[in-house]
């Protein structure tokens, strides 16, 4: 299939023109091929066959996947609702069991409401094809017969063998990898807690040779540079952005949303973070629901006090906005001032200007390297107690706030000094 709608204009596009280009032009050819962009969106391959380029600029110029796009432009209006998700499916139990799944993952697991859409949207295709390849829908009676176990891994490789053919899925590396692990958890929730006997996609990236690990875009920004952008803010806002993004880790939108609700700077000594954090909830996506502030205390604690003595009508936002009807800076505000500190600080990766996804990238580095530390610091104590690795004595011996308090420790000295050098209010 060849791409619709690839032009160079796309490099012309801001946001709000993205938005609509997705409203005019990629709903349209969603309904042309039977989708419902009022109640989902496309999947990444789906767009990756038909508007590539628009994924590209995504990336490039507003650090956005499209799941992340989707989001700040608040589609699928109407998500489509669990039940009769699977309507066509005509057997009963695996009609239910495919139901039960999605609403566990949202009300039991507390995955986004984007997580879950997207993986029914994954095992409509699979059931619907499964049911076209194998003339049945049954997909949990095989499961509770090692007799069959074979003849159904043949039946699901079967299944793949289509949707890989298939213009619109599978047709990257990551894709199938992707795709294979969306199908595989649903066959996982039935081996671990519903007395299924296997799991019959067990192996199947090797059968397909899909089992080598794709090459990832994993470029992170340096201590030094980040350092650099620090310094090259001249105002509270831009000082932090950058340790919202780099120092605590946060998404763009994360940074522009933040309110002063959010922040305990002064937690009880009975709060059982034991420092100063930020309150998410059960809302984030793809995170934990706080996240400790471990640098930067100085900077949001003035700026808050700023924006309190300065007044104005201020309702709490940390980055407020009397001109965008939600209070505060846009999530594309917070990129391009990203990447203006990036421009005017000669701030480079590989000759490119830096996005924030590079910024949050060296928080995570740090703090595997942070965790990595640790487990060195105990590996005298597991070498003294005859244990096989200081993992052992970690997951033994502390508790999850003695762990937690050794691994901010380390973050916290590997944070230390990154933010400094500036004193321009």
């Amino acid at each position: 299939m060849t791409e619709m709608t690839d032009t160079p204009r796309y490099s012309t596009m801001d946001i709000e023109d993205a938005e609509a280009f997705y409203h005019d032009e990629i709903t349209l050819q969603m309904r042309a091929e039977g989708l419902a962009p009022e109640h989902e969106t496309p999947s990444y391959s789906w767009l990756e066959s038909h508007f590539s380029g628009f994924i590209k600029h995504l990336s490039r110029q507003f650090d956005l996947s499209p799941g992340d796009f989707y989001d700040e432009i608040g589609v699928p209006l109407e998500p489509e609702q669990e039940v009769g998700s699977f309507d066509f499916v005509d057997d009963d139990e695996t009609r239910t069991a495919l139901e039960d799944y999605l609403v566990e993952l949202r009300d039991r697991q507390g995955r986004a409401e984007s997580t879950v859409a997207t993986r029914r949207s994954a095992l409509r295709l699979y059931v619907r094809t499964y049911q076209d390849v194998n003339g049945t829908d049954d997909l949990l009676g095989p499961l509770h017969d090692n007799a069959v176990r074979a003849d159904e891994m043949d039946r699901v490789a079967d299944t793949f063998d289509v949707l890989r053919r298939r213009e619109d899925t599978l047709t990257t590396h990551a894709s199938r990898r992707k795709y294979v692990q969306e199908v595989r958890q649903f066959y996982t929730h039935q081996v671990t807690f519903k007395g299924a006997r296997h799991n019959p996609t067990d192996q199947l990236e090797r059968r397909f040779g899909w089992d080598s690990t794709p090459e990832w875009d994993n470029q992170a920004l340096e201590a030094d540079q980040i350092r650099l952008l620090y310094q090259t803010a001249d105002d509270s806002v831009d000082r932090l952005i950058v340790i919202g993004i780099c120092g605590w880790g946060l998404r763009p939108s994360e940074v522009a949303s933040l309110h002063i609700d959010q922040l305990v700077l002064d937690p009880p000594e009975d709060d059982t973070e034991a420092g100063p954090y930020i309150e998410f909830g059960s809302e984030r996506k793809n995170g934990p629901g706080t996240v400790a502030l471990l640098t930067g205390l100085e900077d949001v604690s003035a700026r808050i006090g700023a924006l309190s003595e300065a007044d104005n009508g201020w309702m709490g936002h940390v980055f407020p906005s009397s001109t965008a009807e939600s209070g505060h800076l846009s999530t594309s505000t917070i990129r391009r001032r990203f990447k203006g500190l990036a421009e005017r600080g000669d701030v480079t990766v590989d000759g490119e200007v830096p996005t924030p996804k590079m910024g949050r990238r060296y928080w995570y580095t740090a703090y595997g390297e942070a965790v990595r530390r640790v487990v060195e610091r105990f590996a005298d104590v597991a070498e003294e107690q005859g244990s096989k690795s200081p993992e052992v004595v970690l997951d033994s011996y502390l508790s999850e706030a003695e762990k937690r308090r050794h691994r901010r420790e380390e973050m916290r000295a590997g944070l230390e000094g990154l933010f400094a050098g500036n004193t321009a209010v």
